[in-house]
């Protein structure tokens, strides 16, 4: 082989997804790639108007910038940068239509030129490189996820039990019968064995099919089924299989994303060694699940709810090192502390029996509100009360019981607020009617600066008391804000003063200690855009990926925009959490200030892909509501 070809494949093997394509298509590639150099401020690729580009180029040095948005060259804007490794032009290519953006070297450059006809070739054969065609953000968003969790899986393999392989999992013998067994056969082994589950394999000892103790009431009794018809009737066929060698997180892993509850362990010639449950993965962890929910329910002090705490956090670690999405993570951290809330609410009763009397719900603001909450979290709460003609002693009785839940959550480790947005604040703690009133104020006058302290209150949800009260609060706000546009125009003006930490060339915009804030200057800006979008349209959703994917098809964005925020918050939650683990391991204070250059390289330009997103979309609710 050539040596330019030989340093051509290794070069491009720095980069996804041209490190994960078979050698043979990485040397097709390379063996067609010529090297041109362009001097700064050169156009690399223009507009064109007579059919697609006939090239691909994929940049070996220096910095690309793409113009596109007008008709006029002139007029062009900036929308994406190039660095190493990255390529373009995807769209035209894939859609055979004309390129509408003009691409120019920042800095000297270097890049690989290929033919279009070696492209449409290596999508066409090439899985790795279809797929990363089809979904470029998405795959180079995976790719770093999964990087991500293979290092916490890595620093967590002491501790961690679910990193175990599967052949060492297996508990017992598995009992297993062929196709042609009668039912009445397997129906009296589970039942002699108390197992709760029946392999069918071949001659062979691979694995055909499963028959378990919750096929039978939907399959047999119902159906009225005949007991000396063969299995094969009624098992479930070509189940999933992992090899001995496979690790346990990923048995839990497609369990989770899947819903199944038995794997099969096979070994390398595909014989049944063995069938893991989801309950054999459950006991590797110290505590799971139901114990933690069980443990809060019966809490009867503090301490013992400190302790509850101190498992959520330990089973986090764990389903984030089996590679649970983040967004479900998020979901089970805020639910589970919605259930410490209640606790400490119930725990409170004692010493303020007249509370109970009150029809009253405690509702959560913020990342709670949004269950999206994270180890590095403060108070953001309120209470609603029914409104009657004691709203004064309401409210008073309602301030005393909220400033001892308030001071047992601080207790806990979720630090009082900031900014006072707290039950026991009196400006939090309003009847039905003042609820309404306050937003009708903040809509019908809105005040940019106002409005800056105002949006996490749009954010909420009931989780503790008469929640429907809470939700009639809901289905008003969503009916009356959506007709307000100069209310949304202000709420926009507001969220656009928060921009993504872009800098010059390829660098990140840091604070003095080279650090940004990822919360603020990351996943709160998605945040933002997706509360102004999901209150224009009437959605009931506070949970950002949810009201993102209601309005989907609305219009206001591209489709492919919303989907870009929805894995780009995700990527912005995962960094974050990894982040307080590592903090939290070292015995440092919880911080969302990360130093993006001690991010691996593919994570440094996700979120760098992610910002970029941001901005743009940005400038289309700028332009659209001519800010």
């Amino acid at each position: 082989m050539d040596e330019v070809i030989k340093a051509t494949i290794t070069h491009l093997r720095q980069y996804y997804p041209f490190q994960k394509m078979e050698t043979p298509f990485l040397t097709l590639l390379a063996e067609h790639c010529e090297t041109n150099y362009f001097k700064a401020n050169e156009v690399i690729m223009d507009v064109t108007t007579d059919g697609p580009p006939d090239l691909f180029i994929i940049v070996k040095q220096g910095l690309v910038e793409s113009l596109r948005g007008a008709k006029d060259p002139a007029h062009l804007k900036s929308s994406f940068e190039y660095e190493e490794g990255d390529a373009f032009p995807y769209g035209p290519l894939i859609s055979n239509q004309p390129n509408t953006s003009q691409f120019i070297a920042i800095t000297d450059c270097f890049v690989y030129q290929v033919p279009a006809a070696i492209f449409h070739r290596l999508r066409e054969e090439c899985p790795i490189f279809k797929g990363f065609c089809v979904a470029r953000l998405a795959s180079l968003l995976e790719e770093s996820k999964r990087i991500i969790q293979n290092h916490h899986v890595n620093k967590q393999s002491d501790e961690q039990p679910l990193s175990l392989e599967l052949g060492a999992v297996i508990k017992r013998e598995v009992i297993t019968c062929q196709p042609d067994t009668p039912l009445k056969e397997v129906l009296m082994i589970l039942a002699e064995t108390n197992i709760g589950s029946m392999a069918i394999v071949n001659e062979d000892s691979q694995p055909l099919g499963i028959f378990t103790l919750n096929d039978v009431l939907r399959r047999v009794t119902i159906p009225e089924a005949d007991l000396n018809s063969p299995i094969a009737d009624f098992m479930t066929v070509d189940p999933i299989a992992l090899y001995a060698d496979d690790l346990a997180y990923e048995a839990a892993l497609i369990m989770a994303k899947h819903g199944f509850r038995h794997i099969f362990v096979i070994n390398n010639h595909r014989k049944l060694l063995g069938v893991i449950s989801e309950r054999d993965l459950f006991a590797l962890q110290r505590v799971g699940l139901t114990d933690i929910s069980q443990g809060i329910e019966v809490a009867k002090n503090l301490d013992d709810l400190k302790l509850s705490l101190q498992h959520i956090k330990k089973l986090a670690k764990n389903m984030m090192a089996q590679g649970i999405a983040i967004e479900q993570l998020t979901h089970l951290i805020s639910h589970l502390n919605d259930q410490v809330v209640r606790a400490t609410i119930k725990l409170r009763f004692n010493d303020h029996p007249e509370v109970e009397q009150i029809d009253f719900a405690w509702i959560a603001m913020g990342s709670e509100g949004r269950d999206e909450q994270l180890f590095y979290t403060d108070q953001d709460n309120g209470i609603i009360f029914k409104d009657n003609d004691n709203r004064a002693s309401t409210r008073a009785t309602l301030l005393s019981f909220a400033k001892d839940v308030n001071n047992d959550l601080d207790k806990l480790g979720f630090p009082l607020c900031t900014g006072n947005i707290m039950a026991m604040n009196p400006e939090c703690c309003l009847s039905d009617t003042e609820w309404r009133q306050r937003f009708s104020h903040w809509i019908n006058n809105p005040d940019p600066e106002a409005l800056l302290n105002a949006t996490i209150y749009f954010d909420f949800k009931g989780i503790a008391g008469n929640v429907s009260l809470a939700e009639q609060l809901r289905d008003w706000l969503s009916n009356f804000v959506s007709s307000e546009g100069l209310f949304l125009r202000f709420m926009t003006q507001n969220a656009l003063r928060n921009r993504p930490p872009l800098g010059l060339f390829k660098e990140f915009a840091t604070r003095d200690d080279d650090t940004i804030n990822l919360k603020f200057n990351g996943s709160a800006i998605i945040v933002d855009i997706a509360r102004i979008l999901a209150l224009k349209h009437g959605s009931h959703a506070t949970n950002t990926v949810e009201r993102l994917s209601d309005v989907m098809t609305k219009g206001d964005l591209q489709a492919k925009q919303i989907q870009g925020c929805i894995e780009s918050f995700a990527f912005i939650q995962l960094i974050r959490m990894k982040h307080h683990f590592e903090l939290e391991d070292k015995g440092l204070p919880l911080s969302n200030n990360i130093n993006p250059q001690q991010l691996d390289d593919l994570s440094k330009r996700v979120l760098r892909e992610s910002f970029r997103l941001m901005r743009n979309i940005q400038h289309s609710l700028a332009h659209k509501y001519r800010l």
